[in-house]
């Protein structure tokens, strides 16, 4: 398969959930070549390709990942999964797959620090000088948003976060492997009634577990449903690590990504405000 005359000779388009929201990196597209459907990653550059072909050497032997068909330059293409996106309401077996899904992603370690990024964010939300990245620039852009995004924390607050923040890493000690950042209905497809997690780009290094955190804060914070991802995360590997005090850092710095994000596209973050000054008031 020559893959630079598919992307050449190829039908190309911006591929977008069935849901909304979504494709805020601009990187997914369809490709469509002799009427066969492939997943075209444009992406930024090398380092981020090297990374989707590692990702998928390390796990596509698990069945959950879209099939590799190759690289060409910063391209990666992959196969198009029939089937359609999961949605708010799923059956429980569905929840069970992505625990599978995320415990196998888990076991992958890797040499990153956390700490610049949280502390980056932090100061920002402090200062009301933000760095625009891809997802709120384009979030912007499609939503029409003008409006400058204000400071949303003071600087006591921030010195106070900061201290939650060394004491819950001091005594939680999290390793850090590869997390699915999103695990929202968008991000995975139903086919034959096996899931499969199809944005690959949602894959990044965080504290191990990380990925439970918008889950159990969101789409997974009925206990059912709870009790069934631990379920498939356990038939994988442990997670004695997560008591309370790791609980709260993953939302610590899941509150923290979610205000950063929320404050520059101008949405409601008062149940992030929320959510940090009670485990301010529990820890400090």
């Amino acid at each position: 398969m020559n893959l630079k005359e598919i992307i050449r000779n190829g039908k190309i388009s911006l591929l977008m959930p069935e849901g909304e929201g979504g494709a805020l990196s601009g990187e997914a597209h369809l490709l469509l070549f002799k009427r066969k459907k492939y997943v075209l990653r444009k992406c930024p550059d090398s380092k981020k390709a090297k990374m989707y072909l590692l990702i998928s050497k390390r796990l596509e032997k698990y069945d959950f990942l879209p099939k590799l068909i190759g690289k060409s330059g910063n391209n990666v293409v992959y196969e198009y999964i029939e089937g359609r996106d999961l949605r708010q309401n799923e059956k429980i077996d569905v929840f069970r797959q992505l625990g599978v899904i995320c415990a196998h992603i888990n076991q992958m370690q890797i040499k990153a620090s956390m700490d610049k990024g949280f502390y980056q964010r932090l100061k920002e939300l402090e200062t009301g000088k933000y760095i625009p990245y891809q997802k709120v620039i384009l979030r912007r852009q499609r939503s029409g948003i003008t409006e400058k995004p204000k400071a949303v924390l003071s600087h006591a607050d921030a010195a106070q976060i900061k201290k939650l923040y060394s004491l819950l890493k001091r005594k939680a000690k999290p390793k850090i492997t590869l997390n699915p950042a999103d695990v929202v209905p968008g991000n995975f497809r139903l086919r034959n009634k096996r899931v499969y997690l199809v944005d690959v780009e949602s894959v990044k290094p965080n504290f191990n577990g990380s990925g439970l955190a918008k889950f159990f804060l969101g789409w997974g914070k009925d206990p059912k449903r709870q009790k069934a991802f631990k379920s498939g995360y356990q038939s994988i590997a442990s997670m004695s690590f997560i008591n309370e005090t790791y609980k709260d850092l993953l939302y610590l710095n899941f509150s923290i990504t979610a205000l950063h994000f929320k404050a520059q596209v101008i949405r409601d973050y008062s149940e992030d405000i929320e959510l940090i000054r009670k485990m301010i008031e529990k820890y400090l």
